[in-house]
């Protein structure tokens, strides 16, 4: 049986230098019932912030400055605290050799925009468990 709480209580954090994208994102976490939703506009300061505090899943989109995603991917990675937190990738960055990309650096799952609650979720469960 799969604990739904255990997995809606689990701390997010959400990392878009975009701040609408980065409000719709935590705004559908919360119609999902995830309660804990940290979000970051600025990827060297996420990575600050995860030195600080472990996180249940990272969500994150490719396009970003100073660091991208991929690269904030590698270096949760290169970290071996958070070297297996679950970590999706948000982009419109769909060509095959970015999947492969990301797919090398160890990206947990991948969601191309535009995208909805429901694939959102589906996303998670993937990663986390059905909730």
């Amino acid at each position: 049986m799969t604990d739904r709480a255990g997995i809606l209580t689990q701390p997010i954090l959400v990392v878009d230098d975009h701040r609408p994208m980065l409000r719709l994102v935590a705004a559908q976490l919360e119609g999902l019932g995830f309660r804990d939703i940290e979000t970051e506009l600025d990827p060297a300061a996420a990575l600050a912030r995860l030195k600080r505090r472990r996180y249940g899943v990272i969500l994150s989109d490719w396009n970003m400055t100073p660091i991208s995603g991929l690269n904030l991917l590698r270096n949760v990675r290169a970290e071996a605290i958070n070297a297996t937190t679950p970590f999706i990738l948000i982009t419109a960055e769909v060509a095959p050799e970015n999947v492969l990309a990301a797919k090398a650096a160890g990206v947990s799952g991948y969601i191309a925009k535009p995208f909805d609650a429901a694939q959102l979720k589906a996303k998670l469960q993937a990663v986390l468990g059905a909730f």
